[in-house]
């Protein structure tokens, strides 16, 4: 009974991402579909706003929380909806929703990693811990890793709760402001490029200080090794 218990929120999401794609629901995240659609949920928006934002972020926490890509498209529509307000509605969704995945992955898998009988999982978990804000800091930041993957292995190596939220509220808030801001003139960036896509979102002025901040993230974890090696 403990066992199905530890892995029922695990099956439920993973459920729910399955259906997602079996019913093609992904093929409302795109660009096409917002070019398409944009009239009518801006003015669904304007008339429903209280509604409109417990969609949002509904929608926005359930993706996240079921591992489904979406991120960067409901940021930028969040920005299209709800202006500089969008900014804190997906910060807060990113947060919670990694936050069901963390602990849905740890109640799986994370209170077994200390019984395995292999000695170099327990030492990962160790490792990862020691450093594990500069480490979900970077993998926050860095523009090409999904947000699945620091979820997951956060939730997997038992990493501290309060460690996971603040690494991802700092580490989120660059891409999710930027990627918001452009949200706001999404009309005519769509217009001005409708077949370009995401590629608008992958211009060196973007990615660039993205980049430079995950790498900076990883600074104090390379200070430690570098003394560690001189010590030794």
């Amino acid at each position: 009974m403990n066992h199905i218990r530890r892995w029922l929120p695990l099956t439920m999401l993973a459920s729910i991402f399955l259906l997602f794609f079996l019913f093609r629901l992904h093929h409302y995240l795109t660009f096409e579909a917002i070019n398409q659609y944009q009239f009518l949920i801006k003015q669904w928006t304007i008339a429903h706003h209280g509604p409109a934002v417990t969609l949002y972020l509904l929608i926005f926490i359930s993706l996240l929380a079921c591992a489904i890509p979406g991120g960067t498209i409901l940021c930028l529509l969040g920005g299209f909806l709800f202006g500089i307000t969008g900014f804190f509605y997906a910060l807060f969704a990113t947060t919670v929703g990694g936050l069901i995945l963390c602990l849905a992955v740890r109640s799986a898998f994370g209170a077994n990693v200390t019984k395995r009988r292999y000695q170099w999982i327990k030492n990962v978990e160790k490792g990862f811990q020691k450093n594990a804000f500069y480490y979900l800091l970077m993998l926050r930041v860095i523009p090409f890793c999904p947000c699945w993957v620091s979820n997951i292995s956060a939730g997997a190596l038992n990493v501290p709760i309060r460690t996971f939220l603040l690494a991802t509220i700092i580490g989120v808030t660059p891409a999710t402001l930027i990627y918001v801001l452009a949200g706001q003139s999404l009309d005519k960036l769509i217009a001005a490029a409708p077949t370009q896509g995401f590629a608008l979102l992958t211009t060196p002025a973007i990615l660039l200080p993205l980049i430079g901040l995950a790498l900076l993230s990883l600074t104090p974890v390379l200070y430690k090794a570098i003394k560690k090696s001189d010590q030794t």
